[in-house]
């Protein structure tokens, strides 16, 4: 004859311990993961906080280059060294191209440059 009872109680003694291990590890999994998501939110709050500061940096750099690049700057800088001087249009001579392999002529005649 077979005991039902004892192999019942049998199975409670193995079901009942797997179910509380079972229990731990979703418990730790849920814990770890959890703590893993405020990691990564962390480490995005401060790479957007980075991201700020290089926009911010850019900006002051844009802004500084075009202070040095303006047109007011450079000429103070011309007017300040005598070598270097805007030339004047009338004795400026255009050279046009010519298409194929030729020299390129260079005319002044029509045009007299007056003496300063």
């Amino acid at each position: 004859m077979i005991r039902t009872g004892n192999s019942k109680n049998m199975a409670l003694y193995i079901i009942k311990p797997f179910c509380i291990a079972l229990l731990l590890f979703s418990l730790f999994g849920l814990v770890m993961i959890r703590s893993n998501v405020l990691k990564l939110e962390y480490q995005l709050g401060d790479l957007e906080k980075k991201k700020i500061e290089c926009l911010k940096e850019r900006k002051m750099l844009r802004a500084e280059k075009a202070s040095l690049l303006s047109f007011e700057r450079v000429n103070a800088s011309f007017r300040g060294n005598h070598e270097l001087v805007f030339p004047d249009r009338v004795r400026v001579i255009h050279v046009k191209r010519q298409k194929g392999v030729q020299p390129y002529k260079v005319s002044l005649e029509g045009k007299r440059i007056a003496e300063p």
